[in-house]
């Protein structure tokens, strides 16, 4: 029974990843329509793998579109984007063909290619311009043309109809293409015609290919640390870090010759017993000592045993037969020699006493 939880949780681990991994609702809302992570038919990762595969420098749009952050003359691809973009408001009635960020990012040499799915149209699809010399002929099941927004100051490249699809309108130093049929990318319709030609002429010739991902809901915070960085804080914080290395280098240096590690705990007592030692030596002689302590161990049977001096005298010679007693003068070795047997003595007695002899 001990296995019981630990099989319950298996069965339901196992349970909810099979549930998952059948939902088809998961597999659709991986990511939408136009995502480069998309791996599904609406998906454009086909077109993302042909541009690395073909030595451009591809990289991911994760945050709001700041020019100064992209690298100089990248092919920013928005496809399938909302009419309002950059934070724009969705309540106006007609949205302008350009964001303020994307002229400005477009003003400084950026070529953007803005697929945004126009209205229904109808009829081929045919070329009326000399621009983009190796796209002919662009297929697609359902047709759809340009708002009249992204007509101002643009010309027309591909019609469906007397209706524009495919047109470019040159701006500053770079240039925007506005493309109503962000189908054309997709996985399932990038073989069919020149529609993968025409995304080597839109995004390829080693330029920087950057997808714009913040439109599919792939977005990411600046962090604390991007933000000191973009006000400037960059060489604050270096300044910070190399001061804080210095104090704590500093405060690891050793200062003068180096303190003996050992520290002995009982320091309080040993300071005690010597200088207790030191005054006995002092005031009394050997044969002094030898008594004073013999008296103690004497008066320490007696309090054991509950019997009188005289009793515990006795007793104490018992155990030290030739001790008389008499100290007089002693050599130090004829003091360490009884000092020695006056121990043993009371050791002997003391494990006896211990052991329950009366």
């Amino acid at each position: 029974m001990r296995l019981a939880p630990t099989l319950v949780l298996v069965i339901f681990a196992a349970a909810a990843l099979l549930w998952l991994s059948r939902d088809p609702a998961i597999h659709r809302e991986g990511f939408p329509a136009g995502s480069s992570f998309g791996t599904g038919p609406e998906g454009t990762s086909l077109a993302r793998a042909w541009l690395e595969a073909t030595g451009s420098k591809v990289s991911t749009l994760s945050r709001p579109l700041d020019p100064a952050q992209l690298p100089a003359g990248a092919a920013l691809l928005r496809l399938d984007a909302p009419p309002y973009r950059d934070g724009a408001s969705p309540l106006a009635k007609d949205a302008p063909a350009l964001t303020a960020q994307e002229e400005d990012l477009v003003r400084r040499g950026a070529r953007l290619v803005l697929a945004i799915r126009g209205d229904e149209s109808s009829g081929p699809s045919r070329k009326v311009s000399p621009l983009l010399p190796g796209v002919v002929t662009l297929k697609l099941a359902k047709p759809r043309r340009l708002r009249a927004s992204a007509l101002v100051d643009a010309q027309p490249v591909f019609e469906h109809g007397e209706a524009p699809s495919v047109a470019r309108r040159p701006l500053g130093a770079g240039e925007v293409w506005f493309l109503s049929e962000p189908e054309l990318f997709f996985n399932e319709n990038l073989s069919q015609a020149d529609n993968l030609v025409l995304l080597q002429e839109l995004a390829g010739g080693g330029r920087p290919v950057v997808f714009d991902e913040l439109l599919h809901g792939a977005g990411t915070d600046t962090g604390v640390l991007g933000l000191l960085r973009g006000w400037g804080l960059g060489p604050a914080l270096l300044l910070a870090a190399l001061g804080a290395c210095a104090v704590a280098w500093r405060h690891a240096v050793t200062v003068g010759s180096p303190s003996d590690p050992w520290r002995d705990p009982r320091g309080e007592s040993v300071e005690l017993v010597d200088s207790m030692a030191a005054l006995y030596q002092r005031s009394l002689s050997p044969g002094e000592a030898l008594r004073l302590y013999r008296g103690h161990l004497v008066h320490e049977i007696s309090l054991r045993l509950l019997v009188g001096e005289k009793r515990a005298e006795a007793l104490f010679r018992e155990y030290v037969p030739d001790d008389d007693g008499d100290s007089g003068r002693l050599s130090d070795s004829e003091f360490r020699a009884r000092l020695g047997r006056l121990v043993s003595a009371w050791e002997r007695f003391r494990d006896e006493h211990r052991l329950g002899r009366t």
